[in-house]
């Protein structure tokens, strides 16, 4: 890092010509703040009035140091300080407000900078043991925990909330195919439980083969698995279907034309 001496000072035209406090002050009062300003740049403190053992600078000593006649420049600080141009601490050192706060926050920024590199450095360039002991120096921030809910556990679901979320689980009826219950009834009402059943298989099984998914399974029988089920039976005949379950090898079994 570069020392303070060699750091340009920055300065802000528009703040210098659009401060009222200053605009009211007469050229000579408005160049001395400049010339102390320029000083407190490169004071041991910056942005405060020093002397370079860290002792504040009174009325003479900014006067010794500015070159200037010690009752005017008097005058003058006196006429910079009511006018809020500039503070005055408890131990009586004149300080600029802006260059005080622009210098914390970069104070803080480097030191930001500096433990994010240390981290970085620690866990790219630094052997494994080493780089785990600097990081367990760096403090560590307490973490939050994030609850969902104020209280230490979920409000309890009234009755309706209960018979509501009931309502709406789904329920594994094959490997690939989610009903709920009422889902699953309704099918049986109208296409009876080993239709259903059907119907859920063959869904199970296109979804299984082509890793097809829905968000709804019930919609998507109701959309085309009835349809091919309804196909399946004007094919094939139902009864045959379940003869031919139970006994492979029959006739029936071997050739359904036979049996037709």
């Amino acid at each position: 890092m570069a020392r303070k001496q060699e750091t340009p000072m920055p300065f802000y035209v528009g703040d210098w010509l659009r401060c009222p406090e200053l605009r009211v002050l007469p050229p000579d009062v408005r160049g001395l703040w400049m010339d102390m300003l320029c000083y407190m740049w490169e004071s041991v403190e910056r942005g405060v009035m020093v002397m370079p053992n860290g002792q504040p600078c009174t009325k003479e000593d900014i006067a010794r140091i500015i070159g200037t006649d010690c009752s005017e420049s008097s005058k003058w600080v006196d006429s910079l300080i009511e006018n809020k141009v500039c503070e005055v601490r408890e131990d009586g050192a004149i300080y600029s407000r802006r260059m005080v706060k622009d210098n914390l926050i970069s104070e803080k920024r480097r030191l930001a900078g500096k433990k994010g590199g240390e981290i970085t450095k620690a866990r790219v360039f630094i052997p494994k043991a080493e780089a785990e002991t600097i990081l367990q120096e760096q403090p560590q921030q307490p973490q939050q925990e994030v609850l969902l809910f104020p209280q230490e556990s979920p409000p309890p679901l009234t009755p309706e909330q209960q018979k509501k979320a009931e309502k709406a689980k789904k329920y594994k009826y094959a490997e690939f195919v989610t009903l709920t219950r009422d889902e699953y009834a309704k099918l049986c009402a109208e296409y009876s439980e080993e239709g259903a059943k059907r119907m859920i298989e063959i869904l199970d099984n296109y979804k299984g083969s082509k890793g097809k998914k829905y968000s709804s399974d019930y919609r998507a029988i109701l959309n085309w698995v009835v349809n091919r089920y309804n196909e399946e039976i004007q094919k094939y005949g139902y009864k045959h279907k379940e003869s031919a379950s139970k006994d492979p090898g029959s006739a029936t079994g071997n050739d359904y034309r036979n049996t037709i």
